[in-house]
């Protein structure tokens, strides 16, 4: 099984194919999404993405992650993270 694709991405909405949810930022993995809101592992641009913002898709046993940066690349992805 693999996640659902990214149907669409512009700036601030997502869309995920078989999801009727327009999201701003989203996590998948094979049979789901979610929002990913960044305030419940103090996420932010710079130190960026946490180690507990990638503990929900592994522990549904995702293999490969793709982290994106944003559309201006502004979110880091600190080595603590990797």
């Amino acid at each position: 099984m693999s996640s659902p694709e990214i149907a669409s991405l512009s700036w601030g909405q997502m869309k995920v194919k078989g999801c009727s949810i327009t999201y701003k930022d989203c996590k998948v993995w094979p049979g789901g999404s979610r929002t990913w809101d960044w305030r419940e592992t103090g996420t932010n641009h710079s130190p960026g993405v946490q180690p507990a913002d990638l503990e929900e898709v592994v522990k549904k046993g995702v293999k490969t992650v793709v982290i994106g940066r944003g559309m201006s690349e502004a979110l880091q992805h600190p080595l603590w993270t990797i």
